[in-house]
């Protein structure tokens, strides 16, 4: 297996739910990129819908949610010889249009990510099981210090978003170190389950936590349940959910990628979900 050119997107899929949900991805993907796609998979008896995927093996003793992150954070053994650079995507990241190729000309630093729509101490109740009630909370912080000697004095320090990244051979001290921490945290209960927080805190190892980031077209975090309470979460009907109406798909100025958060991708009759959709079927109409 050989890829054409230099760049190649990248998904990681672990499970046969979240293979199913990177079929979905790569369907709007193929449609608009010149690029190579690779999908590297693990714990699924369905191949992605791809011709090129590698199959890879995860450690036993990690939960699926566990493994994602560990194959995530450790993708760079996997791709040697098969690209110079890399973009990583989440399966929930959809492509729009032709100019998501741009995205490998944003390249700063060993990585390169976009922020996510949260302030740290904002991000401290999705990190750690701190149990604040108020929506900001120092805890994420103080966390950081306690397990990895990492003092973040800003609480209005704006996250990056693990959702879309580049990376290449430069990034692999980096990434090691990510997933290191990742690995770490799942044996410490204090710590949920995430890569986010431990992402923060590589960056603020490497002492680039302020270096340039992705122009937030390449990752527009759309999410259906902001807003919601998590209490009415599962019964939320689609035409109930929070809709986005800052951007407008095909303009000068709108998004490349968009990153559905929360279980956006295939929600029919909210309307950020189906005005990308109804790109997808006017192509297969076409």
């Amino acid at each position: 297996m050989s890829t054409q050119g230099n760049s190649a997107f990248v998904f990681a899929v672990v499970g046969e739910r979240h293979v199913l949900a990177a079929s979905r991805a790569l369907e709007f993907l193929r449609r608009v990129t010149r690029h190579d796609i690779i999908v590297v998979q693990s714990r699924s008896p369905r191949r992605a819908a791809h011709d090129m995927v590698l199959e890879v093996e995860t450690p036993s003793t990690l939960d699926d949610h566990q493994a994602s992150i560990y194959l995530k954070t450790n993708l760079l053994p996997h791709l040697s010889g098969l690209a110079d650079r890399f973009c990583y995507l989440d399966s929930d990241v959809i492509a729009v249009d032709s100019a998501v190729d741009r995205i490998f000309d944003y390249v700063h630093g060993p990585v390169t990510f976009g922020h996510d729509h949260a302030e740290i101490d904002a991000f401290s109740g999705w990190a750690v099981n701190c149990g604040c009630r108020e929506p900001r909370c120092n805890h994420l912080r103080e966390a950081l210090l306690c397990s990895f000697d990492i003092d973040v004095r800003r609480p209005d320090y704006r996250m990056w978003n693990g959702g879309v990244f580049l990376f290449g051979a430069r990034s692999r001290a980096f990434l090691e170190e990510w997933h290191r921490m990742s690995m770490r945290i799942m044996s410490e209960p204090y710590w949920r389950t995430r890569d986010q927080g431990t992402l923060a805190a590589a960056a603020w190892r490497f002492g680039i936590q302020d270096q340039p980031v992705l122009p937030r077209a390449f990752n527009l975090i759309v999410d259906c349940m902001k807003g919601v309470a998590s209490a009415r979460r599962p019964s939320l009907a689609p035409e109930e959910s929070f809709v986005r109406t800052d951007y407008t798909l095909g303009s000068a100025d709108g998004p490349h990628f968009i990153h559905f958060v929360n279980g956006g991708v295939g929600r029919r009759g909210w309307r950020n979900w189906d005005d990308v959709e109804r790109l997808l079927l006017q192509d297969r109409a076409a």
